[in-house]
């Protein structure tokens, strides 16, 4: 069961990847703060929040289950070496999250600044298919580790939560985070601000951490 909340702190750190968190400030500027009425009330500011951000996750979602097929597929071929698969992602873990803390840039970048989408809706869903890009682009070993997990889980409840609790984990944060964009913009720009230069090193130190964890857990069942 331990592994279900290892699989929340994985979403949420997916959701913090640098190459997908770095996508947040010119949304917010692009998007959220682009409002056609003239002092909303809150209700229907929350509502337009919670739109968007549910047409995100949608984005993300829809990334997330291609990535996902195709490790399916992986998995029947190598289903005999998952184990020591797994391993080798914690390694991969670890030595990604060392060059991040060393500050090497190991993420890359989506241009979001010149968006041409003509409704809300679809710039949302545009907007979640690149986050989850970005996130899987910088930290699919997270989503890999995950994922196998699941499948090699003793019953496909078990498996289910894993994979439930990592898009919770992801999820949540989108909730969150489009929700303070609606209602407290300026503080959450001010904060990004002096948070991004340095996520690198903070999502380095973390996938360290997730890293050995990884290592562990599988060693334990060896």
């Amino acid at each position: 069961m331990e592994f279900v909340y290892f699989s929340f702190v994985q979403g949420v750190l997916a959701f913090l990847a640098p190459c997908a968190v770095a996508l947040l400030p010119g949304y917010i500027v692009a998007f959220i703060s682009r409002d056609s009425q003239q002092n909303p009330s809150t209700a229907k500011q929350l509502y337009r929040g919670l739109k968007l951000a549910m047409l995100s996750i949608l984005g993300i979602l829809a990334v997330y289950a291609v990535a996902g097929i195709l490790i399916i597929v992986a998995a029947q071929v190598l289903k005999d070496y998952m184990m020591w698969i797994t391993i080798g992602m914690g390694v991969v873990l670890i030595i990604m999250g060392i060059a991040m803390v060393w500050g090497m840039d190991i993420s890359f970048s989506i241009n979001m600044n010149n968006p041409t989408h003509k409704t809300e809706a679809v710039e949302a869903f545009v907007f979640g298919i690149a986050y989850a890009i970005g996130a899987l682009g910088c930290l699919f070993p997270l989503f890999l580790i995950v994922a196998t997990q699941a499948m090699t889980a003793s019953s496909a409840w078990l498996g289910a939560s894993y994979i439930g609790a990592y898009f919770v984990g992801i999820s949540g944060m989108m909730i969150a985070a489009i929700l303070l964009s609606t209602f407290a913009k300026n503080w959450l720009m001010k904060y990004l601000r002096k948070i991004l230069p340095h996520m690198e090193r903070i999502t380095g130190g973390l996938l360290i951490l997730a890293g050995a964890y990884v290592i562990y857990y599988q060693s334990a069942l060896l």
